[in-house]
């Protein structure tokens, strides 16, 4: 969970940069969950096959929704129509929808170590992303955005709390490869006019750049390693490692040069670690 949400943090960024070189919200986010499906096929050449009951493909269908449709694709939507900050501090509420959820879903005690946790972790996270470091994108926060961001942070929740049964039962790259099968069919049809508005020879290799790294290390990888965690962590305990994106958010900011290390950088580093530290210990 550590190396997906590493590599995860630097989504948003690359996100906007692509959006910002032409790329509209529908065409990355086809291009992103499109993608995963070819290499998730791609990836199953080399590894053995794994036959899925009609039931569970049935629920896989289902969980494309909330995992890849929703949430995925709703993400960079989201991130198209607002500012950075909006989008960190909605992402890193995620771990109280997924605690609430698992509450009322999985009947799951939520215990003051556990509690404790997540707001220190939130205050971490907000801390930094209140401080606008790194915050070099130009268009101004929108109602639409704000709440395309927040639907996409409350599918994952229910996504990550909803489908454990099915997750235990397939191996982590037959899931993915379903699932994000089944995620493009459902978003195509949405998304095929932009698509063939889509001005190919135009794309800067700068901006393939952004794609391929959204493609391959925030959708391939990171849903392997996610479903892989999947498998053997509580819900609550996955989503507390989202604190760590806006840690990775700073590092890069302060390596670009973007951002001056202050007093409130390490400060807000520690309570999002020890944030996550009270979680893990509350299992």
């Amino acid at each position: 969970m550590v190396t997906a949400m590493v590599l995860f943090g630097m989504m948003s960024p690359l996100s906007k940069d692509a959006m910002n070189s032409g790329l509209t919200g529908q065409q990355l986010a086809t291009l992103r969950i499109c993608g995963g499906t070819l290499l998730f096929w791609v990836a199953q050449v080399f590894a053995p096959w794994h036959t899925v009951a009609r039931r569970d493909l049935m629920r896989l269908a289902v969980a494309s929704i909330f995992g890849v449709v929703l949430s995925q694709g709703g993400l960079i939507m989201g991130i198209s129509r607002t500012s950075p900050i909006n989008a960190t501090m909605e992402i890193t509420a995620q771990p109280i929808y997924v605690l609430v959820l698992s509450a009322l879903l999985l009947h799951q005690r939520i215990t003051p170590l556990k509690a404790c946790g997540v707001l220190l972790g939130f205050a971490g996270a907000a801390t930094l992303v209140l401080m606008n470091v790194g915050d070099t994108g130009g268009r101004a926060a929108s109602i639409v955005g704000d709440l395309t961001v927040l639907g996409s942070q409350v599918a994952f929740a229910l996504y990550l709390t909803m489908f454990l049964p099915v997750i235990a039962r397939i191996d982590p790259l037959t899931f993915n490869r379903w699932m994000f099968t089944f995620g493009s069919m459902i978003l195509l049809p949405f998304t095929a006019s932009d698509m063939a508005a889509l001005d190919w020879q135009g794309v800067s290799a700068r901006t393939w750049f952004d794609v391929a790294y959204i493609v391959v290390a925030c959708t391939f990888v990171c849903f392997m390693l996610v479903v892989y965690s999947q498998r053997r962590l509580h819900p609550t305990v996955m989503s507390s490692y989202n604190y760590i994106q806006p840690v990775v958010t700073v590092v890069g900011s302060l390596a670009l040069g973007l951002a001056v290390l202050q007093w409130q950088h390490l400060v807000a580093a520690a309570l999002i670690f020890t944030g996550v530290w009270l979680v893990i210990r509350s299992h």
